[in-house]
């Protein structure tokens, strides 16, 4: 299968890209930027993906480059629309409607080189940070600016891709977690504790989906390589671990405390610090019930082992594996 992808140097993205080459696919990547501009965790997120990868640079979504590239390298099984503008996705000024255009720009020179010569399925990436996405309390509202533009790129390529009869993929994060992640609760606390500390959970009681990255891009790649046989608008919302933050910091430190040799302790905020985000926003399909293979023990092993040369200087034993 050939697989036009977008987004590669992110965290998930390079994860999910790594998990449809393992499954075979032939993978052409079209990335914004250029390498002489991405950060060091971009170029290390790259490198999983090994030196023979097909890069185009300089391409961003929608582009006379992206448009050249669909005419030249095409015809594609799957269009994998995982890039999209982010910044920093916690501003209240991020500017959703500059976003929408950056995302959605070309669209409809896109889509109409799909509908031609070539029938090529789409899979866009979501969020749980977007509106009407996943289980919480009603309404379910955006997060912020930023989940407001994924809920309107998303409506935008819907209504785009089933005026011509594409088939469509949805495929929604919740807080996906492992090696090459952004900084976030796990990071803070793998540093915090790698440095003999007891961080302080500010807000234990939000509900959030947690989920191993490794296992969220097995079952993204076996999501994306069903779409190209299928017809219409297929959802995959993968959970893991659903619960609130002050339980999944005790399942991150009892996996940890072993794999790191470190007491991993940690403090709770009385009163909790206050939050503009809604209480709970979870997942619908469980990730155990789509990857039921999965090795749940090799991945606290890799988180582990990533952590330990991440935070603490050490040389892991063996590369992260393929996985």
């Amino acid at each position: 299968m050939r697989v036009l992808f977008t987004g590669a140097s992110s965290f998930t993205g390079a994860w999910f890209a790594r998990a449809l080459r393992a499954h075979g696919a032939e993978l052409v990547l079209a990335c914004r930027g250029s390498p002489e501009g991405w950060s060091t965790p971009q170029l290390a997120r790259l490198s999983m993906l090994g030196g023979d990868v097909e890069l185009h640079t300089g391409c961003p979504f929608g582009s006379p480059a992206f448009l050249a590239l669909l005419e030249r390298r095409g015809p594609f099984d799957l269009l994998a629309l995982h890039g999209a503008r982010v910044g920093d996705h916690r501003d209240p000024h991020f500017d959703a409607p500059a976003a929408l255009a950056a995302n959605t720009r070309g669209l409809e020179a896109v889509l109409d080189r799909l509908t031609g010569r070539e029938r090529t399925a789409i899979l866009a990436t979501g969020s749980l940070f977007e509106a009407d996405e996943g289980l919480g309390e009603q309404p379910l509202r955006a997060f912020n600016p930023y989940g407001l533009s994924k809920t309107l790129t998303w409506q935008v390529l819907r209504f785009a891709a089933e005026s011509r009869g594409l088939t469509l993929g949805k495929f929604t994060l919740g807080n996906p977690f492992g090696p090459y992640e952004k900084p976030n609760l796990c990071s803070a606390l793998a540093r915090a504790w790698l440095a003999g500390e007891a961080p302080l959970l500010r807000q234990p009681h939000l509900v959030r989906d947690h989920a191993p990255v490794d296992l969220l891009a097995e079952a993204y790649a076996r999501f994306a390589l069903s779409l190209p046989s299928r017809r219409g608008t297929l959802r995959c919302n993968p959970s893991c671990f659903a619960e609130p933050l002050i339980a999944f910091a005790e399942r991150l430190a009892l996996a940890l405390r072993p794999r790191l040799d470190r007491p991993c302790r940690y403090r709770v905020a009385r009163p909790p610090q206050p939050s503009s985000e809604p209480h709970m926003r979870i997942n619908t399909d469980p990730l155990p019930a789509l990857v039921p293979d999965w090795d749940f023990a090799a991945s606290w092993d890799r988180l582990a082992a990533w952590y330990r040369t991440a935070f603490a200087g050490e040389t892991p034993p063996t590369p992260v594996p393929a996985g």
